[in-house]
């Protein structure tokens, strides 16, 4: 299944500058989403870091990160958010990178659950630009039901 900006967004309730996703390609419930990020030179955070040599702040790749994994742990079977449950960032570790990112680049994310036990959900998630892989952590989310 694919996932167009209106429904990340629907899902994750955020507005702009922190939508760092733009569109995923393939997604399943509890499993697995792999999305991707276009970045252009107008992207808010470029003319500031750095002004000469631009690139993406590691922050903000941890950030879209931990948008595409809460991705496939809040949808419904029927692509919805699921209204029953929540999730909250326990923890990002073994964090690497390993290639800068610069404007004209397409980071694809690939994210793997790894494992989801006593509302405990760990993940294993990777950028690659290019099919190069660019940085890389472990994440942690609690899963609320409410």
């Amino acid at each position: 299944m694919e996932m167009t900006s209106s429904q990340i967004v629907s899902i994750l309730d955020h507005k702009y500058p922190m939508v760092l996703i733009d569109s995923v390609t393939s997604i399943k419930r509890n499993k697995f989403c792999n999305a991707f990020k276009n970045l252009t030179y107008n992207e808010w955070f470029f003319p500031s870091h750095f002004k000469n040599n631009p690139i993406m702040p590691g922050s903000l790749q941890i950030e879209a990160f931990t948008q595409a994994v809460a991705l496939p742990l809040m949808i419904s079977e029927n692509m919805q958010r699921d209204s029953k449950i929540s999730v909250l960032l326990a923890g990002v570790d073994k964090v690497r990178f390993y290639e800068s990112i610069c404007p004209g680049d397409k980071l694809n994310i690939e994210v793997n659950i790894e494992r989801i036990a006593m509302g405990i959900a760990t993940s294993k998630v990777k950028g690659k630009v290019g099919g190069k892989l660019v940085s890389e952590c472990m994440i942690t989310y609690k899963i609320i039901s409410v």
